[in-house]
């Protein structure tokens, strides 16, 4: 996947959300908010947050406020407020009254529930330091869309935000045409208006001439979550690079480095864990050649395949082959039984993708897949969803973003935050 590089400023005309802004200087994620516009008088009044990065933000925000605003406000916070350096997380407010800078807020966070407010207001020709408290928030808000161009250019940070949580279902974002509407639960941290903390998205609703009109809600947490579709309009998803090998499946480990189920030692995962029944079908994720199907040490039995332009995948712990050795197959086609075979705690898949010789996160494709809840929790997601789909349907049918006030979530939930 190419990493998204913007070095423009993109100021929203209703409350901001705070989110991802990738520079092109920075080698991490930078969390940029969204200012709002009133007309006051003739002047445009236009607010710009900025949340402030792990990693050097210097030059960041000379480009995003211009060199003079920036040097204007670091000899304000230097000579007047001893603060040399701003903090990662804090948010760096900017009003402009047309082409005349007004007031510099520094939002600055203690902790998820207290922070204070170091602003600077022009009284003439002078700036005028004034200290307020802030009391942070636990909120969820229904963040409305009506597409313009695509999600990913009207409101780019945010788009990292939903890609990085969706999971299996990024790719939809993609599929948004301009005229199509989409609406986000969104649980978190806020001063205010402005989302400081993200702990997660909760669910999502579409109305789409090119995709269709369906509900989707998150089931097990905010950081990380699968979601099913609330309904039953819809059952398989828009096309993705790959067709998922589980039709219906969580996804219950991720690529990367884990715990080992069995020592706790801290090893290298080479795919992700896909929850099944035994002998759940399990998919080709595209077209191509079978070139092994066996035993593959802590895989169990295994199933490879060849894609070609040095593209491969793996699916292990299988409980029966459904296919042979040099066969072809086709994407979608049932090619295994799932199972608990080799080094493994339950039944589940494993499913890596392998290219040129080395494993990449599976999850940096999208998928087709089939959106209904999975067996082991269809009873409870639907008791769940109920509630979400009502208010995020509520949201696209009067086209206006909103908070509201959410029940305690079901303890079958496996809530990090």
């Amino acid at each position: 996947m190419k990493k998204i590089v913007l070095t423009f400023v993109v100021v929203s005309l209703i409350t901001a959300l705070s989110a991802f802004l990738y520079f092109e200087s920075l080698k991490k994620d930078v969390n940029f908010d969204l200012g709002w516009n009133n007309k006051s008088g003739k002047k445009i009044i236009e607010t710009t947050h900025l949340q402030v990065p792990e990693s050097s933000y210097n030059d960041f925000f000379a480009e995003i406020l211009g060199s003079d605003t920036w040097d204007n406000a670091k000899e304000l916070y230097k000579k007047q407020a001893g603060l040399t350096k701003f903090m990662n997380g804090d948010v760096f407010s900017v009003t402009n009254a047309g082409n005349r800078t007004v007031s510099y807020d520094l939002h600055h966070y203690k902790n998820n529930s207290k922070g204070e407010k170091i602003s600077f207001v022009r009284r003439g020709r002078e700036f005028v330091r004034k200290n307020e408290p802030i009391e942070l928030e636990e909120k969820t808000m229904i963040r409305f869309y009506t597409i313009k161009n695509s999600l990913k250019d009207d409101d780019p940070q945010f788009y990292e935000i939903a890609k990085e949580r969706l999971i299996w279902d990024w790719g939809i974002l993609d599929k948004l045409k301009p005229g199509d509407s989409i609406a986000f639960m969104i649980k978190g941290i806020f001063d205010n208006d402005i989302l400081v903390k993200t702990y997660g998205i909760l669910g999502f609703s579409v109305k789409s001439a090119n995709i269709g009109d369906f509900t989707m809600t998150a089931f097990r947490d905010y950081i990380y979550g699968d979601y099913f579709v609330s309904g039953h309009t819809v059952v398989l998803s828009p096309p993705g690079d790959f067709r998922a090998p589980i039709d219906s499946g969580r996804i219950t480990s991720y690529y990367g480095t884990r715990k080992d189920p069995f020592n706790k030692h801290k090893k290298f995962h080479s795919g992700v864990d896909i929850l099944a029944k035994i002998d759940t079908p399990v998919r080709a994720a595209e077209s191509g050649t079978v070139i092994f199907a066996g035993p593959k040490g802590g895989l169990g039995k295994a199933i490879v395949i060849d894609h070609g332009n040095g593209l491969r995948t793996i699916y292990g712990h299988l409980n029966r082959f459904l296919t042979t050795n040099g066969r072809k197959v086709t994407r979608g086609e049932i090619i295994a039984g799932a199972g608990n075979t080799g080094r493994s705690t339950a039944p589940h898949l494993h499913f890596t993708v392998m290219q040129n010789g080395q494993t990449v996160d599976p999850l940096l494709y999208t998928y087709e897949r089939v959106w209904t809840a999975p067996f082991d929790i269809s009873g409870n997601f639907r008791t769940l969803s109920t509630k979400r789909t009502l208010q995020l349907e509520k949201a696209l049918g009067n086209k206006r973003s909103f908070f509201i006030k959410e029940d305690k979530l079901s303890s079958s939930e496996n809530i990090k935050k």
